[in-house]
């Protein structure tokens, strides 16, 4: 995976920093976000700007992006390649920035996030990554299992809740320590040395996930340090649809051909690798893949029957592991093995 040199930018002022949201399609979400954003309480003597990557939306997005130009610094522009990779390298080649700080459409700022990661960004001159606390909320009606098991894993990774306490720590990735893509910042000469793989990353045509990660790792890799930022929290909304069985599966299934797409294609070189059960979870034969989700999805079967438990959610969830791995197992080459997108679920 290299590093590749993006356009340079047009001339224009600098800033200190440039907020990115990319966004396809989900124009209410987007507006929901940048009222957010538009009620941030930066340092008066902080230039910043906002960079609203439409990726090629159908909606009217772009109008609601333009709605907000009496209450805030901002810049819209299109990325017609589908993809989140697509969309995020396109505002990193347009980011005026010193910093970029990263969040998504469907999130909404503290008014105090842009003048915590400011303040630590002066605090930690020799950092280039930094990551903040993500709450989920979840929209009701919420199913009653999914609300009691919503604070244990596998559903915190599925609503990418963060929170490492109320202390600065450097980042780690062989502790786990690491930001996701709901709220994270890079500095942005490092940005630029390290893009993200369009092989990665929501798009109309493939769920996988991870590109945020894999790109803090390699930049993390060649030396960088990083920091967590607990004052940056954001709150990540969580709507109905994502919170049922289907979507479970859904997701780690994305999870599991995304760790063995890695794996195949950048052995022992990206940021799963280091976890021995991870990696235990996505190798193996096409048949010894399938045959283990068999024998989870019997498990999940007659756990959830007894009644909705953790436990019978970590089934659900190693089956569908094992299932998106031995997609890629069972493909000659990884790129035919992209999953079924489903398009209420998958957006960016």
């Amino acid at each position: 995976m290299s590093a590749r040199t993006p356009p340079s930018p047009a001339a224009r002022d600098a800033v200190d920093i440039t907020v990115i949201i990319c966004t396809r399609n989900r124009a209410l979400q987007l507006s929901g976000g940048l009222t957010s954003v538009a009620n941030l309480r930066p340092p008066k003597e902080l230039r910043w700007e906002v960079l609203v990557v439409d990726n090629g939306s159908s909606d009217n997005t772009a109008e609601v992006a333009a709605s907000f130009e009496d209450r805030l610094p901002i810049r819209i522009v299109r990325e017609e390649a589908a993809g989140l990779s697509h969309a995020r390298n396109l505002g990193v080649a347009e980011a005026a920035g010193t910093y970029i700080c990263w969040t998504d459409d469907d999130v909404l700022v503290d008014p105090n996030w842009l003048a915590a990661y400011a303040a630590a960004f002066a605090r930690h001159p020799e950092a280039a990554v930094f990551g903040g606390e993500i709450i989920p909320v979840l929209q009701p009606p919420t199913p009653k299992w999914f609300s009691r098991l919503a604070d244990q894993w596998p559903l915190t990774t599925l609503l990418a809740k963060r929170n490492y306490g109320d202390k600065a720590i450097p980042l780690d990735f062989d502790r786990g320590v690491i930001p996701w893509g709901a709220n994270f910042a890079v500095r942005t000469a490092e940005q630029r040395r390290v893009l993200y793989e369009p092989a990665l990353g929501v798009s109309p045509l493939q769920r996988r996930v991870g590109e945020e990660a894999e790109v803090m790792f390699q930049i993390m890799k060649a030396g960088a340090v990083g920091w967590w930022t607990p004052e940056a929290k954001v709150r990540h909304i969580i709507p109905v649809k994502r919170q049922t069985l289907r979507y479970v599966y859904e997701f780690y299934l994305s999870c599991g051909e995304t760790a063995a797409y890695m794996e195949r294609v950048w052995p022992g070189a990206h940021h799963m690798a280091s976890s021995k059960r991870e990696m235990d979870r996505v190798t193996g034969s096409v048949f010894s893949l399938y045959a283990r989700a068999a024998v989870s999805g019997l498990l999940f079967a007659a756990t959830w029957l007894l009644g909705a438990t953790r436990r019978s959610l970590q089934f659900l969830t190693r089956t569908a592991i094992h299932i998106g791995a031995a997609r890629i197992a069972a493909a000659p080459s990884p790129e035919q093995s992209l999953s079924a997108v489903d398009p209420e679920t998958a957006g960016l």
